[in-house]
C-alpha cells in the first residue's frame, strides 16, 4: 500500500535540516510496510496539489522565505483547509507555524496575511532573535517534547495554544507553544523534531495507519528514545 508525503517548500523552508523529519517519517512508514512516495510543492507551482496525500510537512526558513511561502500557499488555502477538515495529518515546524495564524507583523511593521487557520498573530522583533532549549508539555497527556527554538517573532497572546512551556533555557520568553486542529500540529521547535521526539513521530504514523485501515505495529527506535530521555533529563535538571 502506498503512502504519499507532501513536503512543502523544501527549497525555501529547510533552514535547520528540517528535511530530517521527512526522512524519519519515510523510514517509520516503511517499517509499517508502506511504500512511501515523497512529493514536493513549492513556489514554481501555480497551485499546490494537496489532494490524495497522507502527510503534509513544512519546515523553517528565513523570515523573507516564510513570508513568500505564506503568500504563495494562500493560492491553495481552499484545498489545504479541506485536507485539515478531513483529518490529514500535518506538521509545521519552526516559523512555518506562523503562517497558520491570522497574520505576521514584520520587523518593518508591515502585515503579512496568514492562512487564518488559527487565531494567533506573530510579531517579529526588530532588535533580536529568540533562541534557547525548551521543554513543552501537553497538559492533557502529560507527554513532554524537547527541542530548540530560534525565531524572530513571538505571538501577541497565548490563548488557544496546545502546550505549556515547562522549562526554557535561553532567551525564549514563551509561556505556551503549539497549535492543533484535527491532525494538524504547528510547533516552534526547529530541525529534525521527530528524531528527538519519537512519540510525536509515532502519533503521526499511528494516525496514518488508522486512516489507511492498517493495524499499527510497534517498532522500537532505541537511539531516538534514548536521545529524547537524555535531553529531557538534562533540560529539566539544568539551571534556566
Amino acid at each position: 500500500m502506498k503512502v504519499r508525503i507532501l513536503y512543502l517548500y523544501p527549497d525555501y523552508m529547510n533552514l535547520y535540516g528540517d528535511n530530517g523529519n521527512v526522512r524519519i517519517m519515510k523510514k517509520r512508514l516503511e517499517d509499517q510496510g508502506f511504500e512511501v512516495e515523497i512529493v514536493s510543492g513549492t513556489v514554481t507551482d501555480p497551485k499546490i496539489a494537496i489532494d490524495d496525500v497522507d502527510f503534509v510537512y513544512m519546515g523553517s526558513g528565513f523570515e523573507s522565505n516564510r513570508n513568500f511561502a505564506a503568500d504563495h500557499l494562500k493560492r491553495s488555502l481552499k484545498e489545504l483547509t479541506k485536507a485539515i477538515d478531513d483529518g490529514v495529518p500535518m506538521l509545521f515546524t519552526g516559523n512555518s507555524m506562523d503562517i497558520l495564524g491570522k497574520g505576521i507583523i514584520t520587523s518593518d511593521f508591515s502585515l503579512v496575511d496568514g492562512l487564518g487557520i488559527f487565531d494567533y498573530t506573530f510579531k517579529d522583533s526588530i532588535k533580536k532573535r529568540y533562541t534557547g532549549d525548551v521543554v513543552l508539555e501537553d497538559p492533557e497527556t502529560k507527554e513532554q517534547y524537547v527541542g530548540f527554538v530560534n525565531r524572530a517573532g513571538l505571538p501577541e497572546e497565548y490563548e488557544g495554544f496546545a502546550f505549556d512551556a515547562v522549562k526554557v533555557i535561553g532567551e525564549v520568553p514563551i509561556e505556551k507553544d503549539g497549535a492543533r486542529k484535527n491532525n494538524l500540529l504547528g510547533i516552534s521547535l526547529i530541525g529534525p523534531v521527530l528524531v528527538k521526539n519519537p512519540k510525536l513521530a509515532d502519533s503521526f504514523v499511528q494516525t496514518i495507519c488508522k486512516r489507511k485501515g492498517v493495524e499499527f505495529k510497534y517498532v522500537a527506535y532505541p537511539r531516538s528514545e534514548r536521545s529524547h530521555d537524555k535531553t529531557l533529563d538534562a533540560l529539566l535538571n539544568a539551571d534556566a
